[in-house]
Formats: structure tokens, C-alpha cells, sequence
């Protein structure tokens, strides 16, 4: 392969480039419903095969994290296109946490949800 020839990743080797970042990632439509989420969030937040297609809701236990899904779906199917950033804990793994709009072709379809670890228990 030379240097002027592109790589063609299609969907599934970026599913696999996306799995190893130290980035946890989960793609949520507008109806609360997950699409997809890299290895990283399995293994930091629990993400499983059997979640995918089910309502987010269902991954949260406390009741402010279920009111924030809420929110940020409301807003989003409002018209409201603007990241939102907030910190949670999660089985004591502090987070940092990320929203941004997913558009694809000019049209809203839900949201990406990401996250970094800040600080693990010791």
C-alpha cells in the first residue's frame, strides 16, 4: 500500500478503532433507545449485548440520572442542538460525561453519550 492510497474502514473496522479507545462511548436515538457502544463503556459501565435496542432508562438505577436522560431528549427533540457536559459516579468510577447531538445527513437522530474516567476507587 503507498502513502496516497486511502483506507477504506467501512462500519465494522471502525466499530473495532472505536472499541479501543480509552473512551466510553454509546449511541442513544431519540426515543431513549441504545444503537450501539464500544468495548471501553462495557467494561466501565456495564454496556451488554442484551441492551441493545432497549430504553438507556433501564441502565440507570437512581432517579437524576433517568431525569437527565429526559431532559436531554426533550431538549434535543425541541431543537436544542448543543452538547451537554456533566460528571456521575458509577460503581465508584467517577466520570466525566459528554452528550452531543447525532445528526446524520442533516437530521437529528439521536445522541452520542461519552465518557472518561476522572478517578477509579483505590
Amino acid at each position: 500500500m503507498t502513502e496516497t492510497e486511502a483506507i477504506d474502514l467501512g462500519a465494522e473496522r471502525l466499530a473495532v478503532a472505536l472499541g479501543k479507545l480509552p473512551v466510553g462511548v454509546t449511541i442513544i436515538d431519540l426515543e431513549g433507545r441504545m444503537l450501539y457502544y464500544n468495548e471501553y463503556s462495557a467494561k466501565v459501565v456495564d454496556r451488554k449485548p442484551e441492551h441493545i435496542g432497549r430504553d438507556i432508562r433501564n441502565c440507570h438505577n437512581q432517579a437524576d440520572s433517568i431525569d437527565k436522560i429526559d431532559t436531554i431528549l426533550l431538549e434535543l427533540k425541541s431543537g436544542k442542538i448543543h452538547e451537554f457536559h456533566y460528571e456521575a459516579e458509577r460503581g465508584g468510577v467517577r466520570l466525566r460525561v459528554t452528550v452531543t447531538p447525532f445528526e446524520i445527513e442533516g437530521r437529528l437522530i439521536g445522541f452520542i453519550q461519552s465518557f472518561v474516567v476522572l478517578s477509579r476507587p483505590v
